[in-house]
């Protein structure tokens, strides 16, 4: 039996759908990656840490199911106008996420090489906040996809200030502690920088994402942003 135009629509439509149900699976997993990263990091867990590492086998899996399910779509359907703007989105978006939990994985591989350097209540509350920042921003950023909300996604970019003051933050208290007399403690510094950055990009990623909600939403592309911290 022949295929309708009208099946063919319901299909793609179908299609669509389920796209948009694993990007937001694929979405919860990343904001697991970062809250149980962040916890296993403040408190030194080796077993969490390499849980985070172990789990991101899930998200490349997922990943690329998804990059996979787009391909096809755009090869067999040769989607037009807001519907291809979706699947494009959608490709650009997977790979934001999974950028994030990678960056996730490299904290939780710092757990280990600092393992079991204690965290003073300072530090900790840096970190702790950047992890929250980071968490939230992900999630604000799959709602705005789910809900195809362009003025959410544009939010990101004012809530993106506060990661790069917690930064700063970090960046602060670290130079202030270092000392270039001890190698340890230089060392320690340089991974706890490392850390902070993986927070901030994460958060990068987040607005992004942002960015790609408001494309294929209204179809038009976001003005250049200012990715500094100084």
């Amino acid at each position: 039996m022949t295929e309708t135009a009208s099946d063919a629509r319901k299909s793609f439509q179908e299609a669509l759908d389920e796209l948009r149900i694993d990007v937001i699976r694929l979405a919860a997993l990343t904001t697991e990656a970062i809250a149980g990263g962040t916890q296993a990091f403040l408190d030194a867990d080796l077993a969490a840490a390499e849980r985070v590492i172990e789990n991101d086998d899930d998200i490349d899996d997922l990943t690329h199911s998804i990059e996979d399910a787009c391909y096809q779509l755009l090869a067999r359907q040769q989607p037009m106008a807001s519907d291809l703007r979706t699947v494009v989105a959608v490709l650009r978006i997977v790979h934001e996420l999974e950028r994030s939990a990678d960056l996730m994985v490299n904290v939780a591989k710092t757990t280990r090489r600092l393992y079991p350097h204690p965290l003073d209540p300072k530090l900790r509350g840096i970190i702790q906040r950047m992890g929250e920042q980071a968490g939230t921003q992900t999630r604000v950023a799959l709602d705005a996809f789910a809900d195809s909300d362009p003025s959410a996604a544009a939010a990101l970019s004012d809530m993106d200030d506060q990661m790069d003051d917690l930064t700063k933050s970090l960046f602060r208290y670290i130079l202030a502690g270092s000392s270039g007399d001890d190698e340890a403690n230089v060392l320690t510094a340089v991974q706890l920088a490392l850390v902070g950055r993986h927070y901030e990009r994460i958060a990068d990623h987040a607005v992004t994402i942002g960015e790609r909600v408001g494309f294929m939403v209204t179809g038009e592309h976001p003005a250049p942003r200012d990715e500094s911290i100084d």
